[in-house]
């Protein structure tokens, strides 16, 4: 699997989610857990597009996106999706060394229980050099992908990430140590945190 832990530097955004996804979803000899989430992918901007992602068993199927909601939509600009692939000068290593591209599907049976006890949109900022700025947009459940804007913002810089990203930082002590901007419902933020929180300690 080690060889499809990452796509390729530079590859199209459509080749991505339509081709290369479901190659890794294969190699990786997996199978979708009960219950796990129709996840939505919509990147604006240059060579962006919209894609829903189901797990049916050993297959990982890709279509247009459709009118039937998703349990998970995660937005973001086509830019930012590439930086987090391919890296970016101005900003810091997006993608912790543990992961990979799979853990976009929320595959992880722990991952499915947690995401049922969510039911927001939250959108995270983070800021780098030079006046970079990389956004997350994510909704779960239906308060979520029905809300037509996010409840609650997270603002961040770019050591605040490294520190949450390595494990050397906690994301409840840099809540509570003012290291994130919260605008909105703090409560989502938090379960949101839990969430990042147990999956960075996997691994």
């Amino acid at each position: 699997m080690s060889n499809w832990n990452r796509p390729p530097a530079g590859i199209p955004i459509a080749d991505f989610f339509q081709t290369w996804l479901p190659a890794a979803f294969a190699a990786a000899g997996r199978r979708a857990p009960a219950q796990a989430p129709r996840v939505r992918a919509t990147l604006s901007g240059e060579g962006g597009g919209a894609w829903d992602l189901e797990c049916d068993d050993d297959q990982l199927l890709v279509t247009s996106a459709s009118r039937e909601a998703p349990d998970v939509w995660l937005r973001q600009p086509a830019a930012d999706f590439r930086a987090a692939f391919d890296g970016d000068p101005h900003l810091p290593a997006l993608i912790p060394p543990g992961w990979n591209a799979l853990d976009l599907l929320f595959l992880d049976p722990r991952d499915t229980e947690l995401l049922r006890q969510v039911s927001g949109r939250i959108l995270v900022e983070l800021t780098g050099s030079r006046g970079r700025r990389w956004s997350f947009d994510a909704a779960f459940g239906k308060a979520g992908i029905s809300a037509g804007r996010p409840r609650t913002i997270i603002r961040l810089d770019a050591n605040t990430f490294a520190g949450l990203q390595s494990g050397s930082l906690p994301p409840m002590q840099a809540l509570l140590g003012g290291r994130l901007a919260i605008e909105g419902d703090r409560a989502l933020a938090m379960q949101l945190l839990l969430l990042f929180g147990s999956r960075l300690g996997r691994g």
